[in-house]
């Protein structure tokens, strides 16, 4: 449950599948380990969950000792990390998520300390791992190029929006949520991240999202159209400063630095237009929360953008911020394809569930169990 500790979406999901897979079958017993005590007790009534606060120094120290000593001392039967990472020496089999390998093809969008982390202990992970998660098909295919492996020992378990994402149909609950965040009558929402979650002691900036192809899209296209864009995410001003140069314009664009994850679906809801031009996602979890409630979507016509949206979204190359104002302009200024990317919003997103998600990695675990 380490995966837990991080401020990111991949919280949400950890906790989502949680929610959803202990109740499957109550003879399944599960103890939860965590490294901080921040979560302790979240799973607590569950009567099949017991869950154990383990210490250790530095994350890998936790990983390889601390982890697989307890999994021994409680004689636990699989021991499974949501994230890329798994004990090397274990009594038991080991299983573990898997996500799109960009330290090998987007190097220069992470430090050097972890790409070095990664190529060295991640193909390790993978041969050790009695069973591989990948979070869409998008990560298996790209995994078995990088890696040359079959990677046959995978179950493919897409991540989903949580329930609560969803249309709303209360209009002065969505007028006063606009209202706290002072947000433009009409809009473009922009949900990104521009930092590393989870990386200990990080300083730099992550560039993966590429929030700049959204601001450079729209910069095009300011002038013809009256709304504004919003930008949620902590530190992209800062960011856009960085890559733009500090006497860029930013007439019409708002920054939102932080909104609670349970106020999002509102953010969603508000919005005309939801743009991800991030240039390499595996399963990408703004666009699954879009989706569900029901937002026209413009998002890179690669990597897990593609898989995930795939005939619901409008499509651009994220290289190109002309291709994206192009798609932007056409969805904003035509009401009837905005509507009709409203309902195949819907109707994707019906293809992404944690109950299928969770049954079928439960299955899988179940088989590593009896391995």
């Amino acid at each position: 449950m380490r995966a837990m500790d991080q401020d990111s979406g991949f919280r949400a999901n950890v906790e989502a599948l949680i929610d959803n897979m202990v109740p499957l079958d109550p003879t399944v017993t599960y103890l939860l380990l965590y490294r901080t005590s921040k979560w302790l007790g979240r799973f607590a009534a569950y009567p099949n969950v017991r869950e154990m606060l383990v210490h250790a120094p530095h994350k890998f120290l936790w990983d390889q000792i601390a982890v697989p000593y307890r999994a021994w001392k409680e004689a636990a039967d699989v021991i499974f990390n949501p994230k890329f990472s798994i004990p090397l020496i274990s009594h038991c089999p080991v299983a573990m998520g898997l996500q799109e390998p960009a330290w090998w093809t987007w190097p220069q969008h992470y430090e050097k300390l972890d790409v070095l982390y990664q190529k060295l202990m991640l193909p390790r992970y993978i041969h050790k791992a009695a069973h591989l998660f990948p979070m869409s098909n998008f990560i298996l295919e790209e995994n078995r190029r990088v890696f040359g492996l079959p990677l046959t020992n995978a179950t493919l378990a897409y991540a989903a929006a949580d329930n609560h994402f969803q249309r709303i149909g209360d209009a002065s609950l969505l007028e006063a949520f606009q209202r706290e965040y002072q947000l433009p009558a009409r809009f473009i929402l922009s949900v990104t991240r521009v930092d590393h979650p989870g990386l200990e002691g990080s300083t730099s900036f992550h560039a993966g999202k590429n929030p700049e192809t959204t601001f450079r899209a729209f910069a095009r296209i300011r002038d013809r159209v009256p709304h504004e864009l919003v930008f949620a995410g902590r530190r992209v001003r800062d960011y856009l400063l960085h890559t733009e140069g500090p006497d860029v314009n930013f007439e019409r664009v708002r920054f939102l630095d932080f909104v609670p994850y349970e106020e999002m679906p509102k953010l969603y809801n508000l919005a005309e237009l939801f743009v991800n031009p991030a240039y390499y996602e595996g399963c990408p979890g703004t666009l699954l929360q879009a989706m569900a409630c029901g937002c026209p979507m413009v998002v890179a016509n690669s990597g897990g953008s593609a898989d995930v949206g795939s005939g619901a979204a409008l499509f651009a190359d994220p290289y190109d911020p002309d291709g994206f104002a192009d798609k932007m302009l056409a969805a904003l200024t035509d009401d009837m394809l905005r509507q009709e990317l409203r309902a195949k919003s819907l109707q994707r997103s019906g293809d992404f569930k944690w109950e299928k998600t969770a049954s079928d990695m439960l299955n899988g675990l179940l088989r590593v169990a009896k391995m």
